[in-house]
């Protein structure tokens, strides 16, 4: 059962919704500008559409793609979480807005990545900034998982949550170094970690919170 929340004194809203909302505003414009930032080629001639046209496009489109699956996940799991909050605090709210600008930092680590998708340091930043919103997403759900009023199974549920957290921002870290040496073993990892741990939610095998 989902515990009561707190209302704003403003306008008798749950202050948690409030703030899932702005969240929401924010996700959505990051996400446009992902996809704005998806520049199509020059028109290509008759017989060179592959070389001119989809060659080019083709590293950006499938960086995109694996940026919108990890926004995305990260959406669901900021909703779930915030499912569970009793409460809105200042510490909360400043929380909320450091994700907010770790995932805002997703398409230019995107863009660079789709331009760039053979340069180390291209492949690094985007595993950087990825690590990043794994680590204060993890450090948010610690937070709140301290909070008082959680049942033993929320606070078991949690602890096996945050364990994912931490372990995907470690795989993260470990991209970004391994880009170094492999950029096509760093783009692998970077593949592997969101699927590993949000496919299986995908399909109802697991639970976030």
């Amino acid at each position: 059962m989902t515990p009561p929340r707190d209302n704003d004194p403003g306008t008798g809203a749950p202050a948690a919704e409030r703030i899932a909302a702005f969240s929401d505003g924010v996700i959505a414009i990051i996400i446009t500008i992902m996809v704005l930032d998806l520049k199509l080629p020059e028109a290509a001639a008759a017989g060179e559409v592959w070389s001119s046209f989809l060659a080019p496009l083709a590293p950006k489109v499938s960086v995109y793609a694996l940026s919108f699956f990890i926004v995305g996940a990260l959406w669901v799991n900021h909703h779930q979480l915030l499912s569970v909050v009793r409460r809105s605090t200042p510490q909360l709210m400043w929380m909320n807005l450091l994700l907010l600008f770790s995932m805002s930092l997703i398409p230019l680590a995107t863009g660079f990545l789709g331009e760039h998708p053979h340069l180390p340091r291209a492949v690094s930043f985007y595993a950087i900034i990825m690590a990043l919103n794994s680590a204060v997403f993890g450090l948010m759900r610690y937070r709140l998982g301290r909070m008082p009023g959680h049942d033993r199974e929320h606070l078991q549920l949690r602890r096996a949550t945050l364990a994912r957290s931490f372990t995907g921002t470690l795989l993260y870290a470990a991209a970004a170094l391994v880009a170094i040496v492999s950029t096509v073993a760093a783009l692998a990892l970077l593949v592997l970690v969101p699927a590993m741990f949000n496919i299986p939610i995908l399909f109802g095998r697991s639970r976030q919170v």
